[in-house]
């Protein structure tokens, strides 16, 4: 076996990375200039230091503080693009999508621009928040992208809850994460004294806004039906499942509408016994009486784990080392769940526990909740939400 130094081969894929455009959508209709070439109209910065400008139709960065300089409008769904050239020496920069902000502060997704050794640029980044969360180690592709002695041209794909990023026409990060879907977009200088960040051929194509919409109105059980086995009841917008050990029945409680692509996302405590969330599901003649996905909820074990009922079993078992990290066992966690075409993604409390991206399974079907048979079993559920469409 031949073993290439991973410079050289980093080296190599950037020669490639110049030429690579195929993996880019081409459509150029519908942009519209975030920029005017001449004026910083359009724009803010929320801080009370940093400089920003508009000289030779780029604008120009430069601080001694981190900050940002961000649109005035925000955006939902959204397609971006624009060029980057970093400074030489110590340099660091951003594209914010999506952003949330405050005096003095901005955080969010964004879009990494980093020239450093490690050459994560491309990468996604929670600013002041997650951390990363798509790091490119690992990926020498990716990694190879960036060119810090050239113009570097970013493509920023917001939809839904999917952020793709491209990096002069490569993919370099595919991911799903519901936590924004709206904000303005921003660029970043990370506050080397004295350097000079500049951007230029700023544009965007607006898609539209989204909203979260209740599925679960909090006060009885319109739009639900349950199977016998358990008992739920809805008190001060809670809804509550309850189930004995002697009862060997499933308790399950179904949407009366079924769905196929969807992002939706509610909030649980497990207090007792093993419940689940199941998407893409139809009733079924075995002892669960369902089949299809199920998300595991549970106060000791397997929290946000992918069960397939009625099939493959464990699609995805977390360790109980993993769940410690995002499971609050007896106090309400948020979980999000998306499922898009084969790619099906889980997220609990903000940390993404499932990502499959061409999963065989099921495509359609009801949403459902479950009180396992044979057990004591009290589970709390709230605050039912899917994601609408985009609209304009």
């Amino acid at each position: 076996m031949v073993h290439v130094p991973s410079a050289v081969l980093i080296a190599a894929l950037s020669l490639l990375a110049a030429e690579k455009t195929e993996a880019e959508p081409a459509s150029e209709k519908g942009f519209v200039p975030l920029f005017d070439g001449k004026s910083l109209d359009g724009w803010r910065n929320p801080y009370k230091w940093g400089e920003a400008w508009a000289e030779d139709g780029e604008i120009r960065l430069k601080a001694n503080k981190k900050f940002f300089l961000l649109t005035k409008k925000p955006y939902g769904d959204f397609i971006f693009e624009a060029e980057v050239m970093v400074p030489e020496g110590k340099a660091n920069s951003g594209f914010m999508v999506r952003a949330n902000h405050a005096p003095n502060k901005v955080w969010g997704y964004q879009a990494e621009v980093d020239p450093s050794e490690r050459r994560w640029a491309g990468g996604l980044y929670d600013e002041g928040r997650r951390q990363w969360l798509n790091p490119l180690k690992n990926n020498p592709e990716a990694q190879a992208a960036f060119n810090r002695t050239q113009w570097n041209k970013y493509r920023i794909e917001a939809i839904g809850d999917s952020l793709k990023f491209y990096v002069n026409g490569v993919l370099t990060t595919d991911y799903v994460d519901a936590m924004d879907i709206e904000g303005p977009v921003g660029i970043q200088h990370h506050g080397e004294k004295g350097q000079v960040y500049r951007f230029r051929n700023l544009k965007i194509k607006d898609l539209g806004k989204r909203k979260w919409i209740p599925i679960f109105n909090g006060e009885n059980l319109d739009g639900w039906h349950a199977t016998p086995g358990g008992e739920w009841t809805v008190k001060d917008g809670i809804l509550v499942g309850t189930h004995e050990e002697s009862d060997k029945r499933y308790g399950l409680l179904y949407s009366d509408a079924t769905f196929k692509d969807f992002t939706v996302r509610f909030k649980f405590r497990a207090l007792q016994g093993d419940s689940g969330f199941y998407f893409r599901a139809l009733p079924a003649k075995d002892d669960a009486g369902i089949k299809g996905y199920q998300v595991e909820i549970d106060p000791r074990k397997a929290v946000g784990g992918l069960w397939e009922s009625g099939g493959r079993k464990w699609v995805y078992e977390p360790t109980p080392e993993l769940v410690a990290q995002w499971n609050k066992p007896g106090n309400w966690n948020e979980l999000v769940v998306s499922a898009h075409g084969r790619r099906i993604a889980v997220t609990v409390n903000g940390h993404q526990t499932v990502d499959l991206k061409d999963d065989p399974g099921r495509l359609d079907g009801h949403f459902g909740l479950q009180l396992h048979g044979g057990q004591d079993v009290r589970v709390e559920f709230k605050d039912f939400e899917i994601l609408s469409d985009a609209t304009k």
